[in-house]
């Protein structure tokens, strides 16, 4: 075994705890003739980040159901279709300082191409991650979620939608 001596992996090591290396892996997917929303400063962001989610499980996103069935789903005007959409997907342990490199790759590509309407970059966090937000207990046996979305947009406009557990909502004191 080749652990550097100051790893998080050695330490449990050390106390007999099984240690494996996991890889990160990469999938994609390519959508074609879709219709995807248009955002604006008056599109609902909440519409936007729904339709988001139903992309990224795989759902049925093509517009052309017209029937009020739980299991069908619309996407929300205004929208246009496009050719072709890329869905990337990294799993696995990542440092922040790759986050932020991600990041900045994607903002500079979204304000090159101006042909692209937008690009999300989503980031969700393990349900038992040793770090949270504001340094504050996980909180893994109630609502340990933990994810932001980032939507780029040209003109180096964004959203930003973080997903908090509860117990790392804001509290008011008196």
């Amino acid at each position: 075994d080749n652990l550097c001596p100051s790893s998080v992996a050695a330490w449990f090591h050390k106390y007999n705890y099984n240690v494996s290396l996991c890889q990160q892996t990469f999938s994609q997917r390519i959508e074609y003739s879709l219709p995807i929303p248009i955002i604006s400063d008056e599109s609902d962001n909440d519409k936007f980040f729904e339709w988001l989610g139903v992309l990224s499980i795989c759902g049925n996103l093509n517009n052309d159901i017209k029937n009020h069935y739980v299991n069908t789903y619309k996407c929300p005007s205004p929208f246009i279709n496009v050719g072709q959409v890329q869905y990337l997907q990294w799993t696995g342990f990542f440092t922040r300082k790759q986050i932020k490199s991600l990041y900045t790759i994607m903002k500079k590509y979204v304000s090159m191409i101006h042909t692209l309407p937008w690009a999300a970059l989503h980031v969700q966090g393990f349900s038992d991650s040793p770090v949270s937000w504001d340094l504050k207990e996980h909180t893994f046996y109630t609502d340990g979620d933990n994810s932001y979305t980032i939507v780029f947009r040209p003109g180096a406009h964004s959203i930003i939608r973080k997903s908090l557990s509860s117990n790392n909502k804001p509290r008011i004191s008196q």
